[in-house]
């Protein structure tokens, strides 16, 4: 085993409108999880969002997630230490990025070998999906499909995103509780429709059609009581360099998808829609991860996931 390693996670926004559970993306906004070998019985440290919410001990989702690499038994003689920025409960992959953390940590410390698509695998195996987990292992914007098959797109050099975030939060459980038990074919077939658009949009860097190509009919309808101030941000797309909005995940952060030159705008006029909605909600501006989790030893030695496997 090596000494220590940091793993730096990004935040992820899954379904994309129209993809549901398929699609997703990386953004640039990042957790870091050190651990450190040493004698002595398992410590765990969180700050940031979570801190003296998250659990500091084995049921931490990092140690539960390493305990599956490494075995429960050899998580003594550890110190974990979690420095987080992706926020809980606001559909933006925090829990997919503590997993990720945690599996990649084992991977790397015990030269397990996993390869990227086994630990999306694993990961869709303990969050119960792989969308936000394929995107925190590969960055960009990616589909995810059977065995943890990826497909990346390419991100278009205009696009920007602006993450509006309430104060409230909504679990994944709830969001997905509020789904119906099926769907009509007609909306199945209409979301599956601009599902291929937007990816065809994508690899084409056709922005223009967004707005249309980002309507959902599987499950924003449903999770959209769930989400303070959506029809006050829906009314922003369209117009001034927003692109369109979509739901980011399970909710309730919301993802506007902007031309880059408009979106710091973009942002501010987010920021007033929800102050007049009545809803206490942060907006910022966020670049696409060019990249997924990677790893960095103590020597200073920086290895995206591809090398760290190898």
């Amino acid at each position: 085993m090596a000494d220590a390693i940091r793993v730096s996670a990004p935040a992820t926004s899954a379904n994309l409108g129209p993809g549901f559970d398929v699609l997703a993306l990386g953004l640039d906004l990042w957790n870091d999880v050190v651990v450190t070998k040493r004698p002595g019985p398992l410590t765990v440290t969180v700050t940031g969002e979570g801190a003296g919410e998250i659990p500091e001990d084995g049921s931490n989702l990092v140690c539960r997630a390493l305990a599956s690499g490494l075995g429960v038994a050899e998580l003594t003689d550890l110190s974990i230490e979690c420095h987080n920025r992706i926020p809980l409960g606001r559909g933006l992959g925090a829990s997919a990025a503590a997993t990720l953390s945690g599996l990649v940590a084992a991977n790397a410390l015990a030269i397990l070998r996993w390869a990227p698509t086994d630990l999306v695998a694993r990961a869709g195996e303990i969050e119960g999906h792989a969308d936000n987990a394929a995107a925190c292992v590969w960055g960009g914007i990616v589909a995810v499909g059977p065995e943890a098959r990826t497909t990346m797109f390419p991100v278009p050099d205009d696009l920007l995103f602006v993450v509006v975030s309430p104060e409230q939060r909504v679990s994944t459980e709830v969001a997905r509780g509020a789904l119906p038990a099926g769907a009509p074919y007609a909306d199945v077939s209409a979301s599956m429709a601009n599902a291929i658009g937007l990816a065809v949009a994508l690899e084409r860097g056709d922005l223009e059609d967004l707005a249309e190509l980002l309507v959902d009919r599987l499950h924003e309808p449903y999770r959209a009581p769930l989400v303070p101030g959506i029809d006050a941000l829906r009314a922003l797309a369209g117009e001034g360099g927003c692109l369109g909005a979509t739901i980011s995940g399970s909710g309730p952060s919301m993802l506007l998808w902007c031309e880059r030159s408009e979106a710091a705008n973009v942002a501010k006029r987010a920021e007033q829609a929800m102050v007049d909605a009545g809803v206490a909600a942060t907006a910022k501006v966020l670049r696409v991860a060019p990249g997924g989790v990677r790893c960095r030893w103590l020597d200073g030695t920086d290895t995206r996931l591809a090398k760290a496997v190898g």
